[in-house]
């Protein structure tokens, strides 16, 4: 069960994708380093989480599907990625906003509990 959430919006970093893979940022959740989040597409949250809570994370952030694959978006219509760090689940947008030019938004924190 999401038990508290805080939806951020904050721009993370703005630029090249190759200094964006070396990067660690640091968040309220704790140290992240892209690798944490970058094979954790949005969409398998429905594999981890109940129809519910996958629910809760969509409604309070506003997230749409768009596009050509239907996918949930973020912030400059970029795709979404999530990292779990103990009871936090951290929602990314991240991709290429202009050619070469990546970005990287942390979209919100939500604490799941499970067990309530």
């Amino acid at each position: 069960m999401i038990t508290k959430y805080e939806v951020t919006k904050s721009l993370l970093f703005d630029g090249d994708e190759e200094e964006a893979v070396h990067k660690s940022f640091s968040l309220p959740a704790g140290s992240i380093k892209f690798s944490d989040f970058a094979n954790n597409n949005f969409e398998d949250l429905q594999k981890i989480l109940t129809p519910g809570d996958f629910d809760t994370i969509i409604k309070t952030a506003g997230f749409t599907p768009g596009g050509f694959l239907n996918l949930y978006q973020g912030s400059d219509r970029l795709r979404l990625y999530y990292a779990k760090k103990e009871d936090a689940i951290i929602v990314f947008a991240y991709g290429e906003f202009q050619p070469t030019r990546y970005k990287l938004y942390l979209e919100g924190v939500w604490i799941y509990n499970p067990g309530k």
